[in-house]
């Protein structure tokens, strides 16, 4: 399925773990449960990511104006905005997970596993905020929860349209803000 930011959340879960996804002003994970033991492990919202482009570094997504990061209360989340900084979700794809190469199982068990891994996916566009000039850059952020196991693996695409060349410096994916066991 492919959508907007016309719902207010989305919700991945496996029945062991879950992940919540704030879609309005910005993208922003503002829920991460264990479902197996019923705690939950957020403590603040921070940006899905950063990307550091041409010595310029910006969020991907998040939230700011969270007061206290000791914990998180679901009021606060209303009272919070979007980074004018930041880089803006565009829209979302959801679907089941995909291979990333080609692999067939050889001997034993790993011949019967199926690839890719069963489960969902979620890929959220971002794309720059309203001010900036280059409105041909985008970035993806895609989460791939499994079935059967309280993994959640997370990645990053960065597209360049423009023509011009756009040097990645660095980039810090998977920002969590959890509490420290």
């Amino acid at each position: 399925r492919s959508g907007t930011d016309e719902a207010p959340e989305l919700v991945a879960t496996n029945g062991l773990i879950s992940r919540t996804w704030r879609l309005k002003p910005n993208a922003a994970t503002v829920a991460l449960d264990n479902l197996m033991t019923g705690e939950s492990l957020l403590r603040g919202v921070k940006p899905e990511a950063t990307i550091s482009l041409d010595g310029d570094t910006r969020p991907v997504g998040g939230l700011i104006g969270q007061v206290e990061y000791g914990y998180l209360r679901r009021e606060w989340l209303e009272e919070m905005a979007a980074d004018p900084a930041a880089f803006r979700l565009r829209g979302f794809d959801t679907g089941p997970t995909q291979a990333p190469f080609s692999w067939e199982g050889r001997r034993g068990s790993a011949a019967e596993l199926p690839w890719p891994a069963p489960g969902i996916r979620l890929d959220l566009h971002f794309s720059p905020p309203p001010a900036e000039t280059n409105a041909d850059l985008g970035v993806s952020v895609h989460y791939e929860l499994y079935d059967g196991m309280p993994l959640l693996c997370t990645w990053l695409t960065i597209r360049n349209d423009s023509g011009a060349t756009v040097r990645l410096d660095t980039f810090v994916n998977e920002i969590l803000a959890i509490v420290d066991y």
